[in-house]
């Protein structure tokens, strides 16, 4: 034995001495998430004219579909009208509904956005009940609605969410999640990015019994009950305010058109159907056809339907044209007196000046209820007013989102692996409009493990960038056990994160810290297609006097595949919600060939051994203690470190095995030597901790299975610190 006095090395069937995880937090189990996709792909369509409108006799030979760039044929084209997709599944009446397995329902995602506009305190209990009696209408399923005000800044109500109890169970005032906070659960079912920023502005009073005033220069009504001054003073004050409203009114109709321009620009970068219920009392605009006409363009541009609620409630005392009689009762009354200019009051005659100003401005003012109908009928929608009984219009605008083409087709690729299919369907005339799904993530059939969720959406979204994004570094590998005589490998996924890397929000209340990160990994055979996957989503919570501590540690993570000989890629993301950022890795590795006689496991330093039950099929469990390894090897004088291994004895073989064990540093060999092993368990395995010898720099360790002529090798090289 060369320089053996350099080195020692300890054999322990115990795990005693061997330090614990430095933070109490415990990673979650793993969660079974992903959707099998096949050999079909049926895909909803809507197709828009120009103007908006739904495009009901388009026929297969109108459209062509194209799967990452590659035309396809459609083996089946039909149109679903309101609950006639219900209804066909109810009695198996077509292929794609009646052998769902088969195929890849892409259906069709509506995205609603309820919009508080222009409503005042006093009508907002009835818009509210409005709101909620459509969201207990009959919407489609896959609908995901988010509620909204139109103020200064973006004021989220409610997030999207297809939750129609949370919805209805929700107080609707401001919450304080920003738009993009509040888009998750949707933008996740269609990978997307997105903004949003809307803003509003007062009710329109309502008209009651009249009284005349003097010095009023416009509106001679006031509101029934109202306290109303008659004094000069007032009077004055009355008109001035009119005037400087009147002076004003252009400014105010550019702000509601660029509130309503912002708004179309950010909800035309979500994801689906997308439909605005803009729930208002009324809408001012400038009154210029041109600029409203490219509000109409834009909208449309954007795949934005419309639908305007005037949300006033009706009653026997309230007419919603009061406004437009009083302006232009008013403009007569002041034509009228034009001939009168010798006596006419200064007043009379400052309101002579400005008739042709008040005339553009009252019909531009005066009935805003017109401007909220030509927002909804020019973009595909229509206007719900002047009644209190919205059952009907409801079952209208459902029957609306449901209509829709369902195309099926068969994929240009069967390879599954994992990679984003980009869908892209064209109309053979120009002033069609087409909305159909962006794409899917080609997945395997995974044992059938259940549909997406949003935390594997953003992570397969992170995976599939054309940059990836990478914050932080972290760590991982691959460990295989195979025992002789078996054909598969049981192999081991380890990610490690960096604690001090990640984002964590502090909650002084409880004196604790919080960490949410999800992660997704992906394992794919040498063709590329995906094998496996592993995907978690959990918070942590680390009271703060663990957190120097937490922060000090590592995260790691393993997961437990069985896989055939051959090389093999692990490819994983992780998202750190608190940060907010994202990152990725990606590594190689290789299960050997069945081993014919004495084998041995991958070499894995221990991080810590965790409290777990016997398990004979986990190959990191030991007794009573499970491995949780160090992907990125590192030992120091002060700390001690194992590398834990698994011998496979030859049970055909009568000689006793052992082990050759081999300690470089910086390349040169400085410590070699022989060592019997103990006893095997009944199936021939010998389950090792062995002490880590260290120097200063690189250090390499290679650990060989002699069992006769028979042998084995595996090594792991990590770096030895000072201290």
């Amino acid at each position: 034995m060369r320089n053996a006095g350099v080195v020692s090395f300890l054999f322990a069937m115990s795990v005693a001495g061997v330090p614990g995880r430095a933070q109490d937090a415990v990673p979650p189990p793993a969660q079974p998430t992903i959707r099998v996709t096949t050999n079909e792909v049926a895909l909803d369509i809507v197709v828009r004219d120009k103007k908006g409108r739904e495009v009901k006799n388009v026929k297969p030979t109108d459209l062509a579909v194209y799967d990452d760039g590659v035309k396809q044929q459609f083996l089946s084209f039909r149109i679903v009208s309101g609950r006639d997709l219900e209804r066909r599944k109810d009695k198996n009446a077509t292929a794609p509904d009646a052998n769902p397995a088969t195929s890849l329902p892409l259906r069709e995602l509506n995205t609603i956005c309820i919009v508080f506009h222009n409503i005042d305190p006093i009508n907002r209990p009835h818009a509210v009940a409005i709101v909620k009696e459509f969201i207990g209408s009959n919407l489609p399923p896959d609908s995901y609605i988010g509620i909204f005000n139109l103020n200064e800044k973006l004021d989220v109500v409610h997030e999207f969410t297809k939750d129609r109890q949370a919805l209805l169970a929700a107080a609707l005032d401001s919450g304080a999640l920003n738009f993009q906070k509040a888009s998750v659960a949707l933008l996740t079912a269609s990978p997307s990015l997105t903004t949003l920023n809307v803003q509003a502005s007062q009710a329109a009073p309502g008209a009651g019994a009249t009284m005349d005033t003097t010095g009023g220069e416009l509106n001679m009504n006031v509101l029934m009950g109202a306290d109303v001054s008659n004094g000069a003073g007032a009077s004055r004050l009355r008109g001035d305010q009119v005037r400087e409203q009147a002076d004003f009114g252009n400014i105010t109709g550019m702000e509601e058109t660029d509130r309503i321009s912002a708004m179309i620009k950010q909800v035309g970068t979500l994801p689906g159907r997308k439909t605005i219920l803009l729930v208002s009392s009324g809408l001012v605009t400038t009154g210029d056809p041109d600029i409203f006409q490219k509000l109409l363009t834009n909208a449309n541009a954007h795949g934005i339907t419309f639908y305007a609620l005037d949300s006033t409630e009706m009653s026997a005392m309230y007419d919603t044209a009061q406004g437009s009689k009083n302006a232009m009762g008013q403009l007569a009354k002041v034509s009228a007196q034009q001939g009168k200019s010798a006596t006419a009051t200064a007043g009379q005659m400052r309101e002579n000046v400005h008739e042709g100003d008040d005339t553009i401005n009252t019909v531009r003012t005066s009935d805003s209820q017109s401007h909220l109908r030509e927002l909804a009928e020019g973009t595909g929608g229509f206007l719900i007013a002047n009644t209190n009984d919205f059952r009907k219009p409801f079952q209208q605008l459902v029957g609306d989102l449901e209509t829709h083409y369902e195309a099926v087709y068969n994929p240009g690729s069967l390879k599954f692996d994992g990679r984003f299919r980009r869908i892209e369907v064209k109309a053979n005339r120009t002033d069609w409009q087409v909305e159909s799904r962006l794409g899917y993530f080609a997945m395997p059939d995974l044992k059938g493990s259940g549909p997406l969720t949003a935390s594997e959406f953003t992570a397969l979204a992170v995976l599939n960038a054309t940059k990836k994004p990478h914050s932080f570094d972290f760590h991982l590998a691959a460990y295989h056990f195979h025992a002789p005589g078996a054909a598969n490998a049981t192999a081991e996924i380890a990610l490690e994160l960096p604690s001090s890397k990640l984002g964590a929000s502090a909650d002084p209340a409880h004196k604790m810290h919080r960490f949410d990160i999800s992660m997704l990994t992906l394992v794919r055979d040498s063709n590329g297609e995906v094998v496996d996957k592993y995907s978690l989503e959990k918070p942590y919570f680390i009271p703060d006097a663990n957190l120097a501590a937490a922060r000090a540690d590592q995260l790691t993570y393993t997961h437990s595949l069985n896989l055939s000989p051959g090389k093999y890629t692990v490819e994983a993301a992780v998202v750190d919600h608190e940060g907010p950022q994202a990152t990725s890795e990606i590594t190689s590795f290789e299960i050997p060939e069945p081993p014919k006689g004495v084998a041995i496991s991958s070499l894995a330093m221990v991080q810590n051994l965790d409290p777990a039950k016997a398990d004979a099929a986990d190959p990191f469990v030991i007794r009573d203690k499970r491995v949780v390894p160090m992907v990125d090897a590192a030992v120091s004088p002060s700390a001690k470190r194992w590398i834990y291994f698994v011998v496979y004895q030859d049970k055909a073989s009568q000689v006793k095995p052992q082990i050759h064990i081999q300690f470089k540093n910086g390349g040169q060999v400085v410590a070699d030597q022989m060592s019997p092993l103990p006893a095997a368990d009944r199936n021939g395995a010998i389950a090792m901790l062995l002490a880590a010898p260290t120097r200063p720099g690189a250090c390499e360790l290679q650990i060989t299975a002699v069992q006769g002529s028979q042998s084995a090798s595996e090594h792991i090289s990590y770096v030895g610190k000072t201290q």
